[in-house]
């Protein structure tokens, strides 16, 4: 599990919340977190890898596949083998790699003003904060995407999700998927925002 943990951490190149990894037992978090691999925050736990941990990471992709993974589990484990010397051969570190900026669920398209009140120079990111403060029960508490959207009545799609990449890269500020697909309303699935190939649906701020 410790493994799968290190590995899913490289390729989302971001910050996962710890609800991602629910059979991970607290002491196996412990762990990692004591041999340096990773850094924990609170309310709610996240999990992101230090540079030790990117290196072991890289170091899992050559593990062995198991006995009966099969024709599928040892091709899976033949492409990550594949991408672990792509990295060593290369000199890439993994961040730069897994960040690649791939196809988005929604195009990014330089944005036009939603209106002359926008035009003026209205900083996008302090009114999604402004938004985020009305909706949050209380700072580092998710809340959909779709809710945001509908705040921010007036601005479009595109401008939201350039500020939201942009914001992203903030260290207070939190995207992340929904943990159980299953329950996404079709709403909510066309308000997430795309980041490192992997549509985002909750924010949090203030962690």
């Amino acid at each position: 599990m410790q493994r799968y943990v290190l590995v899913r951490l490289m390729i989302n190149a971001d910050a996962l919340p710890f609800k991602l990894f629910g059979s991970l037992k607290a002491d196996k978090r412990k762990d990692l977190v004591d041999r340096g691999y990773v850094v924990a925050t609170e309310r709610p736990i996240t999990l992101d890898l230090t540079q030790k941990g990117h290196d072991r990471a890289v170091d899992e992709l050559a593990a062995e596949p198991p006995e009966r993974a099969g024709t599928a589990g040892e091709t899976l484990y033949a492409t990550l083998d594949f991408i672990r010397r792509l990295l060593k051969h290369s000199g890439t570190e993994p961040k730069d790699l897994f960040r690649l900026r791939l196809a988005t669920s929604r195009p990014i398209v330089a944005p036009e003003p939603a209106s002359d009140e926008i035009a003026e120079g209205t900083d996008l990111a302090h009114d999604i904060r402004a938004a985020y403060n009305n909706l949050a029960p209380r700072p580092g508490d998710y809340i959909a995407l779709a809710a945001l959207r509908a705040a921010l009545e007036g601005v479009s799609d595109p401008q939201i999700d350039a500020a939201l990449i942009d914001l992203n890269r903030a260290p207070d500020v939190h995207l992340v998927p929904e943990s159980n697909q299953k329950t996404l309303t079709a709403e909510q699935r066309a308000a997430a925002v795309s980041i490192g190939n992997q549509d985002k649906h909750l924010l949090a701020i203030g962690l």
